[in-house]
């Protein structure tokens, strides 16, 4: 019977599209993993994977029989997860997927507190980009994730927090007509108040940046420079130093300085919002720890 190991074999070979580099990552040879994956062909009578342009790609066989291999999986870790929380009460190990920026902010706000209620769970990230999270999820790489969508139907979510996104302002700038301020205390600018003016966005690929450029779409807005960054405390900075405009989520404003002289405003009937949430696998097994988890971020960021 195969067991989680070879699912591990298969999932790599299956991500990597290669032996030598699923083998390599994996930490065996490249002819123990060759057999193996011939081995599991011969046993159930059909080839797992085919080689087009020089890569491996499953077959429509290897794609259900992976399937199937997860679900194995999922389930085994499940029953670990139940039967050690029956034994040994309010201990083990979870592992929250985060992005960089959302655990910057949410794991020191959530720590104290579910070190106090669980002393004997460890609590740790595992940091990714957003768009791997949820696989790392349906793959059990990670017990809980926090997530900009809801959208996959292997995976449960639960609402955590309204994240808006503001505009963040050079010292510079100069408001027309300033408008009162919003219910968050920030006054209101035009989306031309951004024509012909330079940008400092977070690089493509980042969900922030997909946001920013959606606005500028809709608004036919051609900034005349736009710098781009990976870090938005760096975004954040050039903007106090008057080099342009920049976007930034609520959740970053929450670990401003209370002397921070940085200026913030809303689009004018144009709000800027994601919604987080946590996601699990449907139908998984929640520990005590992890039910508190779910529970306690919204409290915790509201």
């Amino acid at each position: 019977m195969i067991n989680e190991k070879q699912i591990l074999y298969l999932l790599t070979v299956a991500e990597e599209h290669s032996i030598t580099a699923a083998a390599k990552k994996l930490f065996i040879s490249q002819p123990a993993l060759s057999r193996f994956i011939r081995e599991v062909e011969d046993a159930i009578g059909t080839a797992l994977f085919i080689r087009e342009r020089g890569n491996l790609h499953l077959t429509p066989a290897g794609a259900v029989y992976l399937n199937g291999c997860q679900e194995v999986r999922q389930i085994a870790q499940a029953v670990k997860k139940e039967i050690a929380e029956l034994t040994h009460s309010q201990t083990g190990k979870i592992i929250l997927g985060v992005t960089p920026l959302t655990g910057e902010f949410v794991f020191p706000a959530i720590l104290d507190a579910f070190t106090q209620a669980f002393p004997h769970v460890e609590l740790t990230l595992r940091e990714e980009r957003m768009n791997v999270l949820d696989d790392l999820v349906k793959k059990g790489e990670v017990d809980l994730a926090l997530v900009y969508h809801s959208h996959d139907p292997q995976l449960a979510y639960h609402f955590v927090y309204e994240n808006r996104i503001y505009l963040q302002l050079p010292p510079t700038f100069a408001f027309e007509n300033k408008s009162s301020p919003t219910a968050v205390g920030f006054p209101t600018v035009a989306p031309t108040a951004l024509a012909q003016q330079p940008l400092i966005l977070l690089k493509k690929g980042r969900e922030l940046r997909e946001i920013a450029d959606h606005f500028l779409a809709t608004f036919q807005l051609v900034p005349p420079k736009i710098l781009e960054t990976e870090n938005i405390h760096l975004a954040s900075k050039l903007v106090s130093l008057g080099k342009g405009f920049t976007f930034v989520p609520a959740i970053f404003l929450r670990d401003q300085k209370p002397q921070s002289t940085n200026l913030y405003a809303e689009i004018i009937n144009y709000p800027l919002k994601r919604e987080l949430y946590c996601c699990h696998r449907k139908n998984a097994y929640l520990t005590a720890a992890e039910e508190f988890l779910i529970g306690k971020l919204p409290q915790i960021l509201a």
